[in-house]
């Protein structure tokens, strides 16, 4: 059935005449009558009873009338929703970060893509690498930055790779282990150890140290996701914390911290997914340039 022939007939029941509803349409009187009819014609019975200067709706043409009022005021709706949502999703990024160690490691290009297009606005979130992939595959975020190895194996995703990922263990610079040379895996799980994440491979790198000691090895480690009080932790104890090579490169980094004389971490291929059956807005586009230009912590 025709939705524009259905407004016709509406717009004839509102104006209370062809005539009428032809002027405010801004048709031809035929074009509005033969819509009537082609709809009549469809139904099989008279929508109207015409008079001499007016038509006035027929009972059974009363409840068709009013539903197909309904139907297109509901089309309506749909259609204003969905430019707000369109006009929303030109403006508004969604990105997840996994794990939420990464988190900071995007502030570059967060910090950038702000400084450029003011207009956008960001939600970003730190999520587990699963969780995260999921809420991609929804719908519910736009952009997905963590490893490599799980989202480019998705055929439901487009993945970019933006480079390794570096980290390191570091101490206090008083620390037993600062400046020891190529310090043992039995020196580090001798000392408190802080994971930046709970679901990682950082987080799995660590454990590795107390394979061989009894119990569950997680809960031989800390586990603070807040680098700020991670850092202070190692300030003020024995505690080993992971940095990624962009912060340990920093001199204010290097005022308070030694980094261990050794290559725990191998380097983490990292890149950035979208999902493939949509076309990414001119925001999320706009992300992309921005991570392409500070990649993280590569």
């Amino acid at each position: 059935m025709n939705t524009v022939k259905l407004k016709h007939v509406v717009a004839v029941d509102h104006a209370g005449s062809i005539s009428a509803a032809a002027r405010g349409l801004g048709l031809t009187q035929s074009t509005v009558s033969r819509s009537l009819a082609d709809i009549e014609a469809e139904i099989g019975y008279a929508l109207f009873d015409r008079r001499a200067r007016d038509v006035v709706a027929t009972d059974r043409g009363r409840d068709f009338i009013n539903r197909a009022a309904r139907l297109l005021s509901d089309l309506e709706q749909l259609s204003e929703d969905a430019r707000l949502a369109r006009e929303a999703g030109e403006t508004l990024i969604r990105v997840g970060v996994s794990p939420a160690s990464m988190q900071g490691l995007v502030n570059n290009a967060v910090i950038a893509l702000i400084q450029r297009r003011p207009d956008l606005r960001l939600h970003l979130e730190a999520i587990s690498v699963s969780g995260g992939m999921r809420a991609l595959r929804r719908g519910d975020i736009d952009v997905l930055v963590g490893p490599q190895a799980p989202m480019a194996s998705d055929d439901a995703f487009v993945f970019e790779p933006l480079g390794d990922l570096r980290t390191h263990l570091f101490v206090r610079k008083r620390h037993p282990l600062a400046g020891k040379t190529a310090p043992g895996r039995r020196d580090i799980a001798a000392h408190p150890v802080i994971a930046p994440d709970r679901m990682s491979w950082h987080t799995d790198r660590l454990r590795s140290l107390f394979d061989t000691a009894p119990g569950d090895a997680a809960r031989r480690m800390h586990v603070v996701e807040y680098f700020p009080l991670l850092a202070d932790l190692v300030a003020s104890s024995d505690a080993i914390g992971v940095i990624s090579d962009e912060y340990a490169r920093s001199a204010a980094f290097m005022r308070r911290f030694s980094i261990l004389d050794i290559d725990f971490f191998d380097p983490l291929a990292v890149g950035f997914a979208v999902r493939k059956r949509w076309l990414p807005t001119q925001a999320v586009r706009a992300l992309q340039a921005a991570l392409r230009e500070f990649p993280p912590g590569v």
